[in-house]
């Protein structure tokens, strides 16, 4: 497994991913292990008042509703890798804080009142087996 470094990732599906990356083999197929990845997107707009066009950069989480930090991109998935410099790996962290603050907020799931459990498997095999013997279908 090699160190992990600072990658700007272009995948095939034609967006720019930043991510700290960490390059294996699983399987005999190579893999990426992107740890926290985000997007850049560049907005604009135009102010027709002053009559100039407004550009900025808005990060946000590549994978927006991920409840791991930790995404597994296959190689035959990504077109181009590079690794940052400096100046980017610094952008990057600073645009991670402002990707993190933009999330959807996780609502707690309160264990009690959604817990699942229906019931037991033998009472259900009861219910049914009696459904089943008192069925009038049954010669």
């Amino acid at each position: 497994m090699d160190s992990q470094f600072y990658a700007s990732i272009k995948m095939v599906t034609g967006e720019e991913v930043l991510a700290r990356c960490m390059k294996t083999v699983e399987g005999g197929e190579e893999i990426f292990l992107l740890d926290e990845p985000i997007v850049v997107p560049e907005s604009t707009s135009i102010d027709k008042e002053r009559n100039i066009a407004l550009s900025g950069l808005v990060p946000r989480k590549w994978m927006t509703y991920g409840g791991d930090g930790l995404v597994i991109v296959y190689k035959h998935h990504i077109i181009s890798i590079s690794e940052m410099d400096r100046w980017g790996a610094e952008f990057y962290e600073k645009a991670l804080l402002a990707a993190r603050v933009t999330s959807p907020i996780k609502k707690k799931v309160h264990q009690e009142e959604h817990s699942g459990y229906l019931g037991s498997t033998d009472d259900y095999r009861d219910y049914l087996e009696d459904m089943y013997n008192n069925s009038p279908d049954i010669p």
